[in-house]
């Protein structure tokens, strides 16, 4: 008997009884016999595991074949009315398409006339603001007419007197500054006396018997006609031939 057979217990030592002895043999025994049999679960599962892969990596299964109709005249029937479905859809976005592509055209044909518009008006605007500064002078000038007439007249009037020579002189030496002046802001006198009549530079008052002139030519001149720069501002007065 060893020293494994007896329990210590208040410094002295008490022998293993008989049953407990039995009861050590029978679990030694229990352990013996269960030790192979769990080896032998484990290597099964193992030998499971190997061959019977996971869910996840087991390999795909075939897919399912599709199951037609057996009657192909109905399946004929359903691939035309398919077909026809297709067509009609084509059919509304070729619509579509020609309506918004012509839409587009409209709109750029109106922005384009709506910007060849505003540019008219702008030359437009443009040119009048030249025509009003190039004859703003027009009502000044216009308003010295008749002091040019009146000077016109004394000058006439004045030559035929000797006593009025020195008075003569004096008008005239105003009237050719006045015009001078006027001539370069752009009046100049229209020429009539001689030339056809222009509907445009001369005013005719009266027609009279000319011998050896030719119709429709002015032999006399009543008032002096005037143009300004390019414009005429008083058409001259004139008698014209029959």
């Amino acid at each position: 008997m060893t020293s494994n057979d007896f329990n210590q217990e208040g410094g002295e030592r008490r022998p293993v009884t008989a049953r407990e002895l039995r009861k050590r043999k029978e679990a030694l025994e229990r352990q013996q016999k269960e030790q192979p049999e769990k080896e032998r679960v484990d290597q099964e599962d193992k030998e499971a595991l190997h061959n019977d892969p996971l869910p996840d990596e087991k390999a795909p299964s075939e897919p399912e074949k599709e199951v037609l109709p057996e009657n192909p005249e109905l399946v004929f029937q359903l691939l035309e009315e398919e077909l026809e479905k297709v067509k009609g859809e084509a059919e509304e976005a070729k619509k579509e398409t020609a309506k918004w592509k012509k839409e587009a055209e409209e709109n750029e044909e109106r922005a384009l006339r709506s910007a060849a518009d505003l540019e008219n008006f702008r030359r437009r605007a443009k040119k009048e603001r030249e025509e009003l500064a190039k004859y703003a002078a027009v009502p000044l000038v216009e308003k010295l007419l008749p002091v040019l007439d009146n000077l016109e007249r004394a000058l006439e009037a004045g030559g035929k007197s000797e006593d009025a020579k020195a008075l003569h002189q004096g008008v005239e030496m105003v009237y050719r500054q006045l015009l001078q002046s006027l001539e370069e802001h752009g009046l100049t006198p229209i020429e009539a006396e001689g030339l056809e009549f222009n509907p445009h530079e001369h005013n005719a008052v009266m027609e009279v018997e000319a011998e050896g002139v030719e119709p429709g030519m002015v032999v006399e001149e009543l008032q002096k006609g005037y143009r300004f720069k390019d414009r005429v501002i008083r058409p001259s007065m004139v008698k014209v031939s029959s």
